[in-house]
């Protein structure tokens, strides 16, 4: 059951953008059709209703763009946000906007900035056996670094406060056991600048769109950063703190949260 106080719905014109984290919010382990246990057709039935009802649902992702446009050309969607806010893709391509947050040329540029500034190194020799690339995504990534293991979150933070004040770390949350990592979560490594929320408000700019007409749907502390420049955005977790008002956790134990906020919203008119 979702509710929302009705000062939120009053902040809320017909939504025409809808920004959506993919793993874990518009697909279980990245299948569209999958739940927790078996499978479903509703998250799929969402995004027909929303294509029909004319709804520009914008992947947000830290997933590479060539990754991206396969996925959007399967469901039918034509923008989308790739590298955790990296690159602004519009029709499915024909026109790209980087969101690099330094002054470099292109793409290596960027991953060869971060690898000079000596962050890797100093994570390898800080956490020795704690940390690795995540292969093969960290090769195909070409715009910054991913890695994977098990760090404590304190330690980190106050290493890139001090150490890299122009470099963030961002904690993309648990994945499957990787090698000797039992529980390990996968990070990225980006300019302080960058992120889905950065993405969002070029996008906005870009297209001059207003927030009461956006929504954000995810279920990370990187995701939540959209709450900022949506109307409303829905939390798909059950344990991250919130400290923003227009924020609205949904359950997802099932892995069906996405179809139970379109229905939501269709069924309050909204969309």
């Amino acid at each position: 059951m979702i509710e929302i106080p009705e000062e939120l719905i009053q902040n809320l014109e017909i939504i025409s953008v809808i920004y959506t984290d993919v793993d874990g919010t518009l697909v279980t382990d990245g299948c569209l059709f999958c739940k927790k246990e078996g499978f479903t057709m509703r998250n799929a039935q969402a995004v027909y209703q929303l294509l029909s009802m004319g709804v520009d649902v914008v992947m947000t992702s830290g997933r590479e763009k060539e990754k991206l446009k396969d996925t959007a050309r399967l469901l039918g969607f034509q923008n989308y946000i790739a590298n955790l806010g990296i690159e602004l893709v519009y029709n499915q391509g024909e026109k790209v906007i980087t969101n690099f947050g330094i002054d470099v040329p292109d793409q290596q540029s960027l991953k060869n900035w971060i690898k000079n500034s000596g962050v890797i190194e100093t994570l390898f020799d800080r956490f020795p056996g704690k940390i690795d690339f995540y292969e093969p995504w960290a090769d195909i990534l070409k715009t910054h670094y991913l890695m994977i293991g098990e760090l404590p979150d304190a330690e980190l933070d106050l290493i890139f406060t001090e150490k890299f004040p122009e470099l963030r770390i961002i904690d993309n949350g648990e994945v499957a056991p990787y090698k000797q990592f039992s529980k390990p979560h996968t990070y990225h490594i980006l300019p302080k600048s960058v992120g889905k929320k950065s993405a969002i408000q070029t996008d906005k700019k870009e297209r001059k769109l207003n927030t009461k007409n956006l929504i954000g749907i995810g279920d990370s502390l990187e995701d939540i950063s959209m709450a900022e420049e949506v109307a409303i955005f829905f939390l798909l977790d059950d344990h991250l703190p919130v400290y923003q008002s227009n924020i609205i956790r949904v359950s997802n134990s099932h892995g069906e949260g996405f179809s139970q906020i379109v229905e939501f919203l269709v069924e309050k008119k909204l969309i």
